[in-house]
């Protein structure tokens, strides 16, 4: 009986040791990419867009399902002129939220970047049903060719 009793403990014991790891803790996986999300908003008001993309692959990488740190990834890449990989970002935003606003906005400003006008303007069409005034600055920005007029960016 002693040993049973003995056994039991030392299970709750671990069990509870397991939870009390902060390294396992739920939601710590969630506020380190927070962190560097937040590292990367900070090198992207520097204009620092390489440490920007690495903190915001960081950030996808300890919670691929960060949808705003999927779109500023995309927003750093474009800001380096590598269209490719924002525009690959920007997907992987759209796929966790189609109808987030603001990655529809950035990657019709990747494809106007890129010359693909009518890419802009699929992008357009849906946020234009997304968020009305957002889509009314992207259209301006696809009608003046200029993918940086009146961005909501950094």
């Amino acid at each position: 009986m002693r040993t049973l009793l003995w056994v039991a403990c030392a299970v709750l014991a671990l069990a509870g040791a397991a939870h009390a790891d902060p390294a396992t803790s739920p939601g710590t996986a969630e506020e380190e990419a927070r962190r560097f999300f937040e590292q990367g908003l900070e090198h992207s008001r520097h204009q620092q867009w390489e440490l920007a993309v690495q903190a915001y692959r960081r950030a996808v990488q300890v919670d691929p399902r960060f949808v705003e740190a999927w779109t500023n990834l995309g927003y750093a890449y474009r800001k380096l002129k590598d269209y490719t990989r924002s525009v690959e970002a920007y997907r992987r935003a759209l796929d966790l939220r189609p109808d987030y606003a603001p990655a529809h906005d950035y990657l019709a400003r990747t494809y106007l970047a890129m010359g693909n006008r009518e890419g802009a303007m699929r992008h357009y069409e849906i946020l234009r049903r997304l968020d009305p005034r957002m889509a009314e600055r992207l259209l301006r920005a696809i009608q003046a060719n200029d993918p940086e007029l009146e961005s909501s960016g950094y």
